[in-house]
């Protein structure tokens, strides 16, 4: 059995309005003024107020760092050198607020929005002084869904070895990847994603002091009608998003028969789950999710108050959810908690903790 606990959360410097966004992002797109009425109606209706980013450009007044030329776009390299300037810093703050004293004996490293060699994992083990022998590991690239493969490692390596402790870091610079070209899936992805940090220790021991989760088990399928509608592929001006309007149709066709599958691991009844974490990736997607399952209108309150404030950051906005939720009032350790997230594949990732068995 495992503990996850200290989770931290961080977000770059530059906070954007829902509203102003849109605004940016119809004068990018140069589009006819029905068009920019579209957009400007898909922002109101996102759930989303405001996004984070490691970048100035999207506010009018401030010099670009990296949409200099308004008639093309940046080149894969130059999107890449912002992400290691910007994310080393931003992952080390969060990692540093998670670790506190602990005596970290690995580490797992969880981004989708930039890759190099060495990566992630070895500038962070030189910018947090850890030692150099300690064992560590990437997640990358794997999308929205990500953290759970970390979280099933950490649980793995603290069922494996009595006294880990485990730095799971995930840092996300999704805004990096906005794209002017003006289709549905890049209003969409424009439209949706924001930049964030956030980490947390799992342990093989019970924490004394702090609050915590206690994971019990893991379980995945993937949904195949959904393989070409959520996709991540790297191109010559940056990461390129497929993101089908289909998506939230497909999640709530599946999401019912994987809940129960789920539950059923550990003989759980739906009405046991007292605390849903559910990966906000669109409003769309959580109104389904709410329908399909009949849960009770304040059941996502956490998922809806993080799309609210932050947007989708992608790997990063599992832990966001869970801390909301552990930091509740009425928060107990003995609460069970379902949790959920989808990437591409079309994948659904879930977890369950806290359950008594």
């Amino acid at each position: 059995m495992s503990y996850l606990y200290n989770i931290a959360c961080c977000l770059p410097d530059f906070k954007m309005a829902q509203r102003d966004l849109a605004t940016y992002m119809s004068a990018l797109y140069s589009i006819s003024d029905k068009d920019k009425d579209k957009i400007r109606i898909m922002y109101e209706r996102s759930g989303i107020d405001y996004r984070f980013s490691c970048l100035p450009d999207f506010d009018p007044a401030a010099k670009n760092k990296l949409f200099t030329d308004t008639t093309s776009e940046p080149g894969m390299s130059d999107r890449m050198n912002i992400y290691f300037k910007e994310a080393v810093p931003l992952a080390k703050r969060t990692a540093e607020q998670s670790k506190k004293n602990e005596v970290v004996t690995h580490l797992i490293s969880v981004s989708c929005t930039g890759m190099a060699a060495p990566g992630l994992d070895l500038l962070l083990v030189k910018a947090l002084g850890l030692n150099p022998t300690l064992e560590r590991t990437s997640v990358n690239f794997m999308g929205c869904y990500a953290l759970f493969h970390a979280l099933k490692m950490a649980d793995h390596i603290c069922k494996s070895t009595s006294n880990a402790k485990v730095l799971i870091v995930s840092v996300e610079l999704c805004t990096l990847h906005f794209q002017k070209t003006y289709s549905s899936d890049q209003v969409a992805a424009n439209l949706l994603f924001g930049d964030g940090a956030s980490a947390c220790i799992v342990s093989a021991e019970k924490p004394v002091n702090e609050k915590y989760f206690c994971i019990n088990r893991f379980y995945s399928e993937i949904i195949e009608k959904g393989e070409n509608d959520m996709t991540w592929r790297l191109s010559e001006t940056g990461f390129l998003m497929t993101l089908s309007a289909y998506i939230p149709a497909l999640i709530e066709a599946g999401i019912g028969a994987i809940t129960k599958k789920a539950l059923q691991q550990l003989k759980v009844q739906q009405n046991a789950i007292e605390h849903w974490a559910i990966h906000p990736g669109g409003r769309r997607i959580l109104d389904n999710i709410q329908k399909e399952l009949k849960l009770p209108q304040h059941a996502l309150k956490d998922s809806y108050k993080v799309l609210k404030e932050v947007g989708n950051l992608s790997s990063a906005t599992l832990l966001f959810v869970l801390n909301q939720i552990i930091n509740s009032e009425n928060y107990n350790p003995i609460q069970p908690v379902f949790a959920a997230g989808f990437g591409p594949g079309l994948t659904v990732e879930t977890m369950l903790m806290n359950c008594q068995v």
